[in-house]
């Protein structure tokens, strides 16, 4: 299935759906509690007044192939969508997020040695055009920037900042798998972790009415098994079944082969690679969920938001990736009044630390592992 397109959606829908006074109060409340740290110096001020919320960069292009690393540890995030970037200076002129010097880019991101504290080297970045809700930041070479940063096993964060001011922090782990095959093509390969395997999300098609649910989780390829130092790509079969439970009862479920069935099985094996270097970023994989028991054995049906009536619900989702390993991972949420309870760190009147808050504007729910 086609996932959504958070770029196009997210300026789409919030646009759509003006902010009340009562988030407006509540964002400049936050604004004013939050310690904004410095970093250098900017030319440029910017008037973060000019935006409902402080800006974050969206949990979904960061978990789904904005940040990129190679097998021998070149760190790359070509494209990210921020949201909330203020759309004027405190002088009033419209902030201009593009430029052709380095010293004059007002986007840029610090990639953090955790442990150490070092800074490992800076991506600038380019929006244009800079919409009111979500812009789409292009990691951009002009000047002495780096096309990729090289780092190695550890923890890492990256730091944004505009104009100097940190707005968001993205914490991950690279791991080291080493091998003892004389003929591979590396001795050692390193790979991404943390919250991909943290955070699952669900939203609604973008086909038809908008209403049928779709669950997205992450999947990667950390095998040493690869072809050659210029691809590493290789195929691999990746398995998964999902079980949707409602108070303790089975709701849902997704699996190839499930109809008639009380619970899904593993579906067939699925081609790893879909075309794209999966071995330098995460893939999101999403599908639609099916009603458990249906209403008509000779058809499947799909779960819809009317469905989910108030209750507690969780969603196991069961994988077997390319090296066999097996994981079982829950992720719980409510309906209340009808209503989606959204992870307190998605929800801005709960989350007080802005630099952390998951992004996922009107449409997406993020909940996390159990």
């Amino acid at each position: 299935m086609k996932r959504w397109n958070w770029t196009l959606s997210l300026a789409i829908l919030l646009a759509c759906a003006p902010f009340t006074p009562q988030y407006g109060q509540l964002g400049a409340k936050l604004k004013n509690k939050l310690k904004l740290k410095k970093s250098g110096v900017s030319k440029v001020k910017l008037d973060f007044e000019s935006s409902p919320f402080m800006p974050a960069i969206t949990m979904e292009s960061l978990l789904s192939g904005g940040i990129k690393l190679t097998v021998d540890g070149k760190l790359t995030t070509p494209d990210l969508l921020v949201a909330f970037l203020p759309t004027k200076t405190q002088g009033g002129e419209k902030a201009n997020y593009d430029a052709f010097k380095k010293e004059d880019l007002l986007l840029r991101a610090e990639v953090v040695d955790r442990n150490s504290k070092k800074v490992m080297g800076t991506f600038h970045y380019s929006v244009n055009p800079v919409l009111k809700i979500g812009s789409v930041m292009n990691q951009k070479q002009v000047q002495d920037t780096d096309d990729f940063i090289r780092i190695g096993e550890g923890s890492y964060r990256l730091d944004f900042y505009a104009a100097g001011t940190h707005y968001y922090t993205f914490p991950f782990e690279v791991i080291k798998k080493k091998t003892d095959d004389a003929y591979a093509a590396f001795s050692e390969c390193l790979f991404l972790k943390g919250p991909w395997e943290e955070w699952n999300y669900f939203d609604f098609t973008t086909y038809h009415d908008h209403e049928n649910i779709v669950w997205h989780h992450f999947i990667d390829n950390t095998t040493t098994d690869i072809e050659n130092e210029f691809r590493v790509e290789k195929n691999c079969d990746y398995k998964f079944k999902y079980e949707l439970r409602k108070d303790g009862k089975i709701f849902g479920a997704y699996d190839s082969r499930m109809q008639g069935s009380k619970k899904g099985s593993f579906n067939g094996p699925k081609d790893y690679n879909n075309g794209g270097s999966t071995r330098s970023k995460w893939i999101n994989n999403s599908v639609q969920v099916t009603k458990i028991p249906g209403t008509n054995p000779d058809q499947w049906e799909q779960l819809r938001r009317a469905d989910f009536k108030d209750g507690s619900y969780e969603m196991i989702v069961y994988t077997i990736d390319c090296t066999g390993d097996e994981k079982k991972r829950i992720y719980p949420f409510k309906v209340s009044g009808g209503k989606f309870v959204k992870h307190k760190e998605q929800d801005r009147k709960l989350h007080e630390d802005q630099t952390t808050i998951i992004e996922g504007g009107p449409g997406q729910y993020w909940y996390n592992k159990k």
